[in-house]
């Protein structure tokens, strides 16, 4: 239980730790008694390497903002509602959902309003590998993490009130996968800048050890190679206080960054695991497999399933559900791809049936690039919703594909959907 008077969760990574594109802000009333610092969760510029606060540096109530990537103004509602859609203005970011739905769960646990609160902020910066974002490289970003921590804990004593980083939440990914400019793109160095990382959070900002909580790269921005979003997954199993959340690919998104209710349905999934293992003492692992077992032309993948049983479901590719015959997994021996269908044959496992029986070098992918565009249909029965609810509202600047039926007010939905992998098999 987070138990400082003033209770600091600030998201870093690339572009999607930012919101970019997540416009028109959804969260602009405060919920709850949720804090920022100064007017924006993020400071007054993208790329610089401090985090300077918009307006002052003092405790605000938390809510959603739209800024301009070049200057960090902030946007009125007309003028974002006149935003051409493709426009990458900042807006509502994981932070927002990710601290409602953790907040109402405090207070329903009996957390006494106004005690112990919970204040966000956001320290990405775009298009960033993660070499960029250490400690010490070149450019200085990590600085940004050590303003943001400075500025609050100062705002904090100046209102009499104790101060602790209680967690960082990590969106990056998109760059390495892709092996952008020479970055590191193979699953061994990534991951050792990952845990490189994690020493620099814990080791450089003065706050004790906050808990690390990934996402998972995939959607727009997969790989076949799988080494990023792999290297995430082996991170968030082995290492102590490092969790993952969830993959990325489920929730509604414009082609790459998320959309506003894409990132605040994202922060709520990062708002229920922080509530589960930061409340609850919960060892929290998502939803991915633990064992593969051949027998003929009959392949069986059991899975650690946070909420038994596992389903079948829809995920969106731009704000379209999409299913596929396969529900996203893709089987390969040295011969090349061989068909299956895929069905659930027990609470914990799927069972895919090949076309003709396998040869050397098997393996099977789940949301991989080719033909899933980094999507798959596999999740669990978890039937927790969300603080809030999906917005269609165009007068604010939604665009018409934001128009879907079936969620427009109603609460995300937040079943846990497996993570992307690849598995050799034999």
């Amino acid at each position: 239980m987070p138990l400082a008077d003033v209770n600091h969760v600030i998201a870093y990574g690339q572009s999607l730790s930012t919101g970019w594109e997540g416009w028109p802000a959804l969260s602009r009333h405060p919920r709850f008694d949720n804090l920022m610092l100064g007017h924006s969760v993020r400071p007054r510029e993208d790329g610089s390497p401090h985090f300077e606060p918009v307006g002052d540096a003092a405790l605000h109530p938390l809510t959603a903002t739209v800024q301009t990537v070049h200057g960090g103004r902030l946007l009125t509602p007309v003028e974002v509602a006149a935003l051409p859609q493709g426009d990458v203005a900042m807006g509502e970011t994981v932070i927002e959902g990710a601290l409602a739905f953790w907040r109402a769960r405090m207070l329903a646990d009996g957390i006494r309003p106004g005690t112990h609160r919970l204040l966000g902020s956001a320290c990405g910066v775009g298009g960033r590998p993660l070499e960029a974002l250490l400690d010490g490289a070149p450019g200085g970003l990590f600085n940004r993490l050590r303003d943001c921590v400075r500025h609050a804990r100062a705002a904090a004593a100046g209102a009499g009130r104790s101060y602790r980083l209680t967690a960082v939440l990590f969106l990056q990914g998109e760059s390495n996968n892709w092996g952008l400019d020479g970055c590191a793109s193979d699953a061994e160095s990534y991951g050792a800048l990952l845990r490189r990382f994690h020493a620099d959070v814990n080791n450089t900002l003065g706050s004790g050890e906050p808990a690390l909580f990934l996402y998972q790269t995939g959607g727009a921005y997969a790989a076949d190679s799988m080494a990023i979003p792999m290297a995430q997954l082996q991170m968030g199993l082995t290492t102590p206080g490092v969790f993952m959340a969830a993959p990325v690919y489920p929730v509604t998104e414009k082609g790459g960054h998320l959309d506003a209710n894409g990132y605040r349905w994202l922060g709520a999934q990062f708002g229920k695991v922080m509530h589960a293992v930061l409340d609850r003492g919960v060892d929290w692992r998502p939803l991915h497999p633990v064992l593969a077992k051949l027998r003929g032309q009959t392949l069986d993948l059991r899975f650690h399933v946070p909420v038994p049983p596992l389903r079948f479901g829809a995920p969106f590719h731009g704000r379209q559900r999409v299913r596929f015959p396969d529900a996203g997994f893709l089987v390969a021996d040295d011969s090349g791809e061989i068909p299956s269908t895929a069905t659930i044959t027990a609470p914990d496992t799927v069972t895919l049936s090949l076309a003709r029986a396998p040869e050397t070098g098997l393996f099977v992918r789940y949301a991989g690039q080719t033909r899933h565009h980094g999507r798959g249909c596999l999740h669990d029965s978890d039937p927790t919703r969300a603080e809030d609810c999906y917005v269609y509202d165009p007068a604010t600047g939604h665009a018409p594909a934001a128009d879907i039926a079936h969620l427009n007010g109603q609460p995300y939905p937040l079943m846990n959907w497996c993570v992307a992998f690849t598995l050799k098999v034999g």
